[in-house]
């Protein structure tokens, strides 16, 4: 069962990596808390406390997307913000969590490249370095479930992340050779 909300209204410029409301690729949501700037279902929505948060996450890879959202949420320092980060990236990488859904599989490595692409181009300083292999580790991981995820997802919906894909792989592929 699918649950990425293809219609989409967050797009983000390649050329920057901003978010843009007119133009750029389209950037999907995913359940209730998978998104930039989308939790709790909607668009700047503020994720409920636990442990039974309403709306509730859609499965495994949604409820990662709402503890981080949580963590966001309770985030006082760069540093807290980038652990979140990191803590997500490390939790996507567990092959359990997309189990047999190729969708749920296709933007769980979408996730991950993106935040991957967040850290190195504006968390960095505030990274242990020590958890750096472990990122680098899960951007290829990613890179190959983002191949396997696309092949499998049907409609023509995935391929506006094939091009979120492309731009990432461009900006990013010099720096994940830790």
């Amino acid at each position: 069962m699918s649950h990425i909300n293809w219609d989409v209204t967050i797009r983000f410029d390649p050329n920057s990596l901003e978010p843009s409301t007119q133009h750029g690729i389209p950037v999907p949501s995913y359940g209730n808390y998978g998104g930039p700037n989308y939790s709790a279902g909607v668009e700047g929505g503020t994720p409920p406390e636990g442990p039974n948060p309403f709306p509730a996450p859609a499965d495994d890879l949604d409820t990662l997307f709402w503890q981080h959202d949580l963590d966001y949420k309770h985030a006082t320092s760069p540093t807290d913000i980038a652990q979140a980060d990191v803590n997500l990236v490390k939790a996507l990488s567990d092959p359990a969590v997309f189990a047999d859904d190729p969708e749920a599989l296709l933007y769980d490595a979408f996730a991950t490249l993106a935040i991957v692409g967040k850290i190195l181009t504006t968390e960095l300083p505030y990274v242990d370095p020590g958890d750096l292999p472990a990122l680098a580790g899960a951007a290829q991981l990613a890179i190959q479930n983002f191949e396997t995820g696309l092949a499998e997802t049907p409609g023509n919906e995935a391929r506006s992340l094939h091009g979120a894909f492309h731009v990432f792989e461009a900006q990013f592929a010099d720096l994940l050779h830790v």
